[in-house]
């Protein structure tokens, strides 16, 4: 999309093990940023700015962002020709991130000098809460899912191009822990999402860029919850197949009264 018809297939394993690696590092470290922005944009809201954000910071994290989502969609359309299992939906999903960040940049902000700036700044707040949750959760999963995709490499269930954006990825303890936090994440996107075109709807802020960015929120959110419940649903059914499997195996090596393995039996008959 962005590089054109250039062959990016890397031809030695080394080299496609090292864009792999790399791009685990750049999600370790843009969690990172992605949770200290939107708090120390907060904390500036609260302490400094009297309770209304001024254009040029919340303009310049949002640059920020449309510079993240377009690098990590870049990296993962070339790890996908390198062999990965990333899913199409991450990366719809960062095209339609670009396109909300890229649109967000022409809102305008009402600053400090415009009247009752809070309530009409009330939208760029909750994103900014939700971004921090955001944040969190991206921690808890590289970290998790890291280890979860090193066991599965050693096991032979993956393979070593894979990646970890995974939503389900992790063991049993992991889920219980990150499922909730990813439910309630999407469903606060959502929620972001329906009041930003409120607000456009009641005339607070009518502008199409309001609308837009409220729909997208909507949509990602949807994509995100269908995700998640079909990466549940594959690895409930892969488990019960599992089970399944084992039994059959464990019926088939249990000895017979007469002391023989049902087998044995049924080559002596």
């Amino acid at each position: 999309m962005f590089l054109g018809p250039v062959n990016l297939r890397a031809t030695r394993k080394e080299v496609q093990l090292k864009v792999k690696e790399e791009y685990n590092s750049y999600r370790d470290r843009t969690a990172l940023l992605f949770l200290g922005f939107p708090v120390i944009l907060l904390f500036l809201r609260q302490w400094l700015w009297n309770g209304c954000f001024p254009a040029l910071p919340v303009q310049l994290y949002q640059s920020w962002l449309l510079f993240l989502y377009t690098t990590l969609a870049l990296r993962e359309n070339i790890l996908r020709v390198n062999g990965s299992d990333i899913r199409p939906w991450w990366i719809l999903h960062h095209y339609c991130a670009m396109l909300m960040a890229l649109i967000s940049l022409t809102w305008e902000i009402k600053g400090q000098s415009q009247p009752d700036c809070a309530r009409k700044q009330r939208g760029v707040e909750l994103f900014l809460c939700w971004a921090i949750m955001q944040g969190f959760v991206m921690m808890l999963q590289n970290r998790y899912q890291r280890q979860r995709l090193y066991t599965r490499i050693a096991l032979g269930k993956a393979k070593r191009m894979d990646v970890v954006w995974g939503e389900t990825a992790g063991v049993e303890g992991q889920l219980l822990l990150l499922c909730p936090l990813l439910f309630l994440l999407q469903g606060f996107e959502g929620y972001v999402g329906f009041l930003l075109l409120r607000t456009a709807h009641t005339g607070v802020i009518p502008e199409w860029q309001v609308v837009v960015c409220g729909i997208l929120l909507i949509a990602m959110a949807i994509g995100n919850f269908a995700n998640t419940v079909d990466t549940l649903m594959v690895k409930s059914r892969f488990k019960a197949k599992m089970k399944k499997s084992r039994g059959k195996r464990d019926l088939d090596t249990c000895p017979s009264p007469t002391g023989s393995s049902p087998t044995d039996s049924a080559a002596k008959a």
